[in-house]
């Protein structure tokens, strides 16, 4: 398949606002979701996941997970996608690992947590996938079923994608964390379906 030519202008303004993107999904899933113990599907829930189920640590499931997804991005989705998706995973984990070092001694509570991490989970997908990338997680997935199937849209990919997960975790984290990650999920995955509606993907 033959690549789009990206000019120096668009492949600055994808690294920017991809940076921002990450910057907003990281501390939200950092300082909310993983402080109110919530899973909510997706890389950093796996995580939290794999880190309850073994001796590592959170960062280092969340950061290992993301590689692989990044992987998955080499393999299904074009160049731009694909190179934009290596400085999203590395904001990422850079990102995370800092608002993990960096994270308040108290965080909001789960009336107003909640909707506030879904809302800003949903911005910060929203600004990498606008802008020629995946977040190198599980929206790689997503990403690759709209490329096939555009009636079928990333937000409702990784609602479903995001449920297996969420399921999964219920069985360590219990039934009150998987309503909770439910709301979070239903939030966000709107919150990027409505941005994508109506401003669509950046064009540079």
């Amino acid at each position: 398949m033959k690549e789009e030519t990206v000019t120096v202008h668009e492949a600055v303004m994808d690294v920017v606002w991809v940076i921002i993107g990450n910057a907003v999904s990281a501390f939200a899933y950092s300082w909310i979701m993983v402080k109110l113990n919530i899973i909510s599907g997706g890389v950093t829930a796996s995580g939290m996941i794999m880190g309850k189920l073994t001796p590592l640590s959170v960062t280092f499931w969340t950061n290992a997970i993301t590689v692989a997804c990044l992987l998955a991005a080499l393999i299904f989705l074009g160049v731009r996608t694909f190179m934009n998706s290596i400085v999203s995973s590395l904001a990422y984990m850079g990102w995370f690992t800092l608002a993990q070092a960096l994270a308040p001694a108290h965080t909001l509570p789960v009336w107003l947590g909640l909707p506030i991490a879904g809302l800003g989970v949903g911005v910060g997908y929203y600004l990498c996938i606008a802008h020629h990338s995946s977040t190198a997680g599980l929206d790689v997935f997503a990403l690759v079923i709209n490329k096939h199937q555009p009636k079928f849209s990333v937000g409702l990919g990784l609602r479903l994608i995001n449920l297996i997960v969420l399921g999964i975790g219920a069985l360590s984290f219990g039934l009150k964390s998987f309503l909770l990650g439910l709301i979070f999920i239903l939030i966000y995955t709107e919150t990027l379906t409505l941005l994508q509606k109506r401003f669509g993907t950046a064009e540079g």
